[in-house]
């Protein structure tokens, strides 16, 4: 009986496990044991093929552990079909059946929140711990007392907002310095011809491309010769300018400067020119029906009853130019409604309202045109540019005077200072050297072109050299004016090894016995340092060889020269080496000949180290 009894109830226990397969299994964690109320266990997996095997869970004790799920159970048990395989297919099952899922993990401390609702408070009031917390709750009340005094920003009418420039000469600007940017010796030709294809609308623009082009050369030295070629083509591309205009005029071209002038009408016309008239005055006098209503207002003086009004859009165009009774009077006309506007000041003030004038009074037209063309042209252009740039070689005497003050007052400074001082002067010396040296190049490559005359020549020798007329003749400067600076020596040895071979010719050997004289000297002079002096004498041994240098300079080179260099240099080299290993004849006479080695037409042999056998 007993063994009956205990074998009903192993088939009662086999049948509530089977229904717990056929329901995917129950979970059953118990409560976990964490120091705050630990999550329940996950449920236990639901059994695999044939029912035969189940998953249990466990209990979570760890302390402060998440709970996790349990696993998912079968989807089959004895008595039913099979589920199809995953993503169709005959696929044979094992008949053993899958594992049921795992349990989950046991559950950790039961927090105090839940999704939805507000964060728990921290122990500490959420002001930090250790030792810096009183600094935290200070820095805090300090921010919030700023939050609660700021006031927000406000926007102004007037305030800055970004603007592009976008008018002819900064479009053009633009379109300059690109070019420069990507000239190169094997790109000349294209971009020189883009750069002769801008149109140069003002003098203005002019002076701005030759700005461009002489920083451009004066910093990149060893590309001066190309620009100059660049400033050789614009010259013969901007001869004429289309923006000088012609200005009549009842002014006297005989009277005396500053005399009265009598503004009768006498019926004779004088003519006037000038390179910068524009039509974009912001404020103008119209509309008016005709251009003498334009004059008559402007000679009754400050335009009468009328007030300029501003231009706005209005697109004008230049119609007249004249200056009756003192009074300068541009006369423009509108296309869109066909009326005509003015703008007048007295000629006394047109420097102060920045319009330009010749000074000269010309009585034709003609005379005064061709005036303009010579002074316009880009070549008196870039000729007022060399000079402005020599001028400026008096910067370096600036350099010196605050030198000596900083000499005086170093002892009042501390260490810290005066190394900044000194090395502020240092990149200021330099720069001024750069820019100097860059300057005679560039201004030695021009003159080699013909864009400059040889009298332009002498007069930048004469001024590194000291030089000046006396009775017909030259002399050194004497006193203080008469020192030459350290960077004036090495200025003049560059612009004789850039110049010499054109302007030492025989008319000019007068100056040139003058200037090599007072060169001989100097190479003596022991106050000089050795780098300048040893200049001067390898200046004197070139011009002694017909200014043939002994060194070649490198030059910038386009790469198929530096292809034909490379292969030069490689069939030398080779030449070298078969002259070295296969020259020679036999040892001489005596006791034998010569050691073998790489002499070849010696008595040497080649590469044999027994050498030849004696005669």
């Amino acid at each position: 009986a007993n063994a009956g009894g205990g074998r009903a109830r192993q088939l009662q226990k086999i049948e509530q496990r089977l229904l717990k397969n056929r329901n995917g299994g129950v979970g059953g964690g118990k409560p976990g044991g964490g120091k705050r109320g630990g999550g329940g266990g996950g449920g236990g997996g639901g059994s695999g093929n044939m029912g035969r095997r189940q998953s249990s869970t466990r209990a979570g004790y760890g302390d402060r552990r998440d709970g996790g799920g349990g696993g998912g159970g079968g989807d089959w048990s004895r008595g039913r079909d099979m589920p199809p395989p995953p993503g169709g297919g005959n696929r044979q099952y094992d008949d053993r059946g899958g594992r049921g899922g795992g349990g989950g993990r046991g559950g950790g401390g039961g927090g105090g929140w839940e999704r939805g609702r507000a964060p728990p408070p921290s122990r500490d009031g959420g002001r930090g711990r250790g030792p810096n917390r009183q600094n935290s709750r200070g820095n805090d009340r300090y921010q919030d007392d700023i939050l609660e005094n700021f006031d927000p920003l406000t926007k102004t009418a007037n305030r800055w907002v970004p603007s592009k420039d976008n008018s002819a000469t900064a479009k053009m600007e633009k379109q300059v310095k690109s070019i420069l940017n990507k000239m190169t010796k094997e790109k000349f030709d294209k971009l020189s011809g883009q750069m002769c294809d801008i149109p140069i609308l003002s003098y203005e623009m002019l002076t701005l491309v030759i700005k461009l082009v002489y920083e451009k050369a004066i910093f990149e030295p060893y590309l001066s010769d190309m620009y100059a070629n660049l400033c050789h083509r614009l010259s013969e591309k901007v001869k004429k300018a289309s923006f000088i205009k012609i200005i009549e005029s009842d002014e006297d071209p005989l009277a005396e400067p500053g005399a009265a002038v009598d503004y009768e009408p006498s019926g004779s016309v004088s003519y006037r020119w000038s390179n910068d008239v524009s039509t974009t005055d912001a404020k103008i006098f119209g509309p008016f029906d005709d251009d003498k209503q334009c004059i008559k207002i402007a000679l009754e003086g400050d335009g009468g009853d009328n007030e300029p009004a501003e231009r706005g859009e209005t697109e004008l165009t230049l119609h007249r130019l004249l200056i009756q009774r003192g009074i300068f009077i541009k006369i423009m006309h509108s296309h869109a409604d066909g009326k005509y506007y003015a703008v007048f000041f007295p000629v006394s003030k047109a420097d102060e309202c920045g319009q330009q004038l010749s000074l000269e009074i010309f009585t034709s037209e003609i005379e005064a045109q061709n005036h303009a063309v010579k002074m316009n042209t880009f070549k008196r252009s870039l000729l007022n540019k060399c000079e402005d740039e020599f001028n400026k070689q008096d910067i370096y005497t600036s350099w010196k005077t605050e030198m000596k003050e900083y000499q005086k007052e170093k002892v009042k400074l501390s260490e810290k200072e005066m190394q900044m001082k000194d090395q502020e002067l240092e990149f200021r010396r330099m720069k001024i050297k750069k820019q100097m040296l860059g300057n005679i190049k560039f201004i030695g490559e021009l003159y080699k072109l013909s864009m400059l005359k040889e009298k332009i020549m002498r007069f930048c020798i004469h001024s590194l050299l000291n030089l000046e007329d006396h009775e017909g003749g030259l002399r050194s400067i004497s006193g203080d004016d008469g020192e030459m600076d350290e960077e004036d020596h090495e200025a003049l040895c560059n612009l004789f090894t850039t110049i010499g071979k054109t302007i030492d010719n025989p008319k000019a050997q007068p100056y040139m016995r003058i200037y090599f004289n007072k060169i001989s000297v100097l190479s003596d002079n022991k106050k000089l340092s050795s780098r300048s002096r040893f200049m001067y004498k390898d200046l004197m041994e070139m011009r002694d060889n017909g200014w043939k240098l002994r060194r070649k300079v490198e030059t910038a080179k386009t790469l198929d020269e530096i292809r034909k260099d490379a292969e030069r240099d490689e069939r030398m080299a080779q030449q070298q080496s078969q002259q070295g290993g296969y020259g020679g004849g036999r040892g001489g006479g005596g006791r034998g000949g010569g050691r073998g080695g790489y002499d070849g037409g010696r008595g040497r042999g080649g590469y044999d180290r027994d050498g030849g056998r004696g005669g």
